[in-house]
């Protein structure tokens, strides 16, 4: 039995430092079509990619994003959220179909099938040789993504991928997750509080370590305080206002 694939997995990790090589219009192609064959609920593969060419375009979403490798990739794509089709099908249709759509379930099942067309480029192309970083910033401001990338009522960019070979300096290595027996439970939720505090104790001792060692001292935050520093503040306050103005939710 071969443990290739998982090997693979393992061995993921965000890279933002590329060698300035594009990648090819058939590696493209290749990529977007294993991403299609990712799973789909109920077949209505509900997700479009956005393949980000024109550099002033990728300019303005680095305006937005913050990040340099926006721009200095192999390629970019952007991941999206699509009913437009479905809508288009709605019209020739006798049946109404917007409370699919536009209902939190629509949202979730959107979300759900670009993440799993994502994950499989991802794997397609670190298995080519090439690394990837995804790309959440994109969200820092959705109307002015929108607006860059011409979207529609009922589409929504949900994130960006950057591709490309790794750069000779590029360094990253797999940061270490939570430990396997907290976040995988059997028959039901493992709610011991006190083994759960037990265990991010112990986590947290090493990922300050993981940093101190990459960092040469420089950096020595715990998971905790990572997380802290993060979630103690809101993110994207505007989300529900964009995902309505998209046609998102609105039931």
């Amino acid at each position: 039995m071969s443990e290739y694939v998982y090997e693979l997995a393992k061995q993921h990790h965000s890279v933002r430092q590329f060698k300035s090589e594009p990648l090819s219009r058939e590696i493209i192609e290749k990529l977007v079509e294993a991403g299609q064959m990712a799973s789909t609920s109920s077949y209505l593969q509900t997700t479009s990619i956005i393949g980000v060419e024109d550099m002033n375009k990728k300019e303005a979403l680095k305006e937005v994003s913050g990040q340099p490798y926006v721009v200095e990739n192999g390629y970019l794509f952007v991941f999206v959220i699509d009913y437009y089709r479905h809508n288009i099908v709605n019209e020739q249709q006798a049946h109404s179909m917007e409370g699919s759509f536009e209902s939190a379930e629509g949202l979730l099942v959107g979300t759900v099938d670009a993440s799993l067309v994502a994950q499989n480029i991802a794997l397609a192309a670190e298995d080519m040789g090439y690394g990837i970083v995804y790309l959440g910033s994109l969200r820092n401001d959705v109307q002015r993504v929108r607006e860059i990338l011409d979207l529609p009522e009922h589409t929504f960019p949900l994130f960006g991928m950057a591709i490309g070979v790794p750069s000779e300096d590029e360094n990253g290595t797999p940061k270490p997750r939570l430990p396997l027996s907290h976040v995988f439970h059997i028959d039901s939720y493992n709610k011991n509080k006190e083994k759960q505090q037990q265990e991010i104790e112990q986590y947290d001792k090493i990922v300050s370590q993981y940093y101190h060692e990459r960092t040469n001292g420089k950096r020595t935050e715990t998971w905790s305080e990572q997380i802290t520093r993060f979630m103690s503040s809101k993110q994207r306050v505007e989300m529900m206002d964009w995902l309505h103005q998209s046609g998102f939710n609105k039931q």
